[in-house]
């Protein structure tokens, strides 16, 4: 029988990257410790910088999401190894977050840090969890998509990263009219300021219809540290950097945030951006009080694990497939790692549930002797999608 190992101090850090950036990150980071990276193929947004880009498809260049289960104290290292690897102090050139685990839990087998330290007295990276930025996950139908990347495009942002995933949940429960709803699923990520997060989600939700009944469901996770610099448009000769790059200089210009809170926006894109005229957001209301439960399983154990998910109690899963890249993994005779395929399978629930649900899916790993696996729960800071109303 499988049996788990528990490590409450242990952050999942995140990069988003063009592909070609994708191999020196995972050297580097290989060469400071840490033994695998998850690895999902992903495309990213953008937009052509001219006055009639509103006619004209966006344009998805192809990235890397690339994953690393990382010991909180050794974060800040791998963040800094990772924007000098990929060179993201250059316009454009990616992103790279972190988020603490609230505790994390794996097999004897999977290797979690080959540094050989002893991080028992570290501190929790958790604790006192400040919000620099906030990570926006959006889950819709792949129709969905450009609507909201535009919208959250209009909002400030950088172009969204978008990667695909296997839904399951309310199609299951519709018998045989599950036939109308597609279990393919794209899942949109925006990483943004603080400051910015509340009006990229309401552009992102009123585009997207999200409070809808069947529209898709929208996410923000607290983010520790980061650094963001995605492109948004191409073809421009005059903005050497980003939107981002220059909403922070602004802020350095302005001594701080407040400058943002008295610009109004108006006309259709303000609209667009979920605005009215006179720059006030619309209160929708949002889930609180949920946290995300995350299992990374072989592949062939995909189907039981969101099972033993939805029979536990969650309202829904997904599922999005991933490489398994492992730093002694012995390379062919192309100079490239063997890797093997791995689901990252997510489900959102209360904390009330969160307790009994992990227990079952504990139990569902153990029961069937899986290897290499672990599981995880993440915060989250506020959720949106279809809620039925009260009578």
């Amino acid at each position: 029988m499988t049996r788990l190992i528990t490590n409450n101090k242990v952050s999942v850090v995140t990069a988003l990257l063009p592909r070609m950036s994708a191999d020196p990150v995972i050297e580097r980071v290989f060469n400071e410790g840490d033994p695998n990276v998850l690895l999902l193929s992903a495309r990213g947004t953008l937009i052509k910088d001219t006055w009639y880009q509103s006619f004209l498809p966006t344009i998805s260049p192809e990235k890397t999401l690339l994953q690393f289960f990382v010991p909180d104290p050794e974060v800040d290292h791998i963040i800094e190894e990772i924007i000098a690897s990929g060179g993201l102090q250059q316009a454009g050139a990616g992103a790279v977050f972190s988020v603490p685990c609230m505790d994390f839990a794996y097999s004897e087998d999977f290797a979690l840090w080959s540094g050989g330290q002893d991080f028992d007295d570290a501190p929790d990276a958790s604790d006192g969890l400040k919000e620099n930025l906030t990570a926006i996950f959006c889950i819709v139908q792949p129709e969905q998509t450009d609507v909201i990347s535009r919208a959250a495009l209009q909002a400030g942002t950088h172009g969204p990263i978008i990667h695909y995933c296997e839904g399951r949940g309310l199609r299951d429960r519709l018998g045989w009219l599950k036939i109308t709803k597609k279990p393919t699923k794209e899942v949109m990520i925006v990483v943004v300021d603080n400051a910015d997060a509340d009006a990229v989600v309401e552009a992102m939700v009123a585009a997207g219809r999200i409070d809808t009944p069947g529209r898709g469901f929208l996410y923000r996770m607290p983010v520790q540290k980061g650094l963001v610099s995605i492109a948004s448009t191409f073809g421009g000769r005059r903005q050497p950097a980003t939107m981002q790059q220059m909403i922070a200089a602004i802020d350095g210009l302005k001594g701080g945030t407040g400058w943002r809170e008295q610009s109004v926006q108006q006309g259709a894109a303000a609209r667009g951006a979920g605005l009215n005229l006179f720059g006030k957001l619309r209160q929708r209301q949002s889930l609180d009080g949920l946290v995300i439960l995350s299992c990374v399983a072989s592949r062939k154990h995909t189907e039981t694990v969101m099972d033993a998910l939805l029979a536990a109690g969650a309202p829904g899963a997904n599922a999005a497939q991933a490489k398994f890249i492992e730093a002694d993994a012995q390379p062919n005779s192309h100079g490239v790692r063997i890797n093997v395929e791995r689901s990252i399978i997510h489900a959102i629930v209360s904390e009330q549930q969160l307790d009994p649900i992990k227990a079952a899916l504990k139990a569902c790993v153990e029961s069937l002797e899986m290897t290499n696996v672990c599981v995880y729960s993440q915060p989250v800071s506020r959720a949106f999608t279809y809620i039925r109303p009260v009578s």
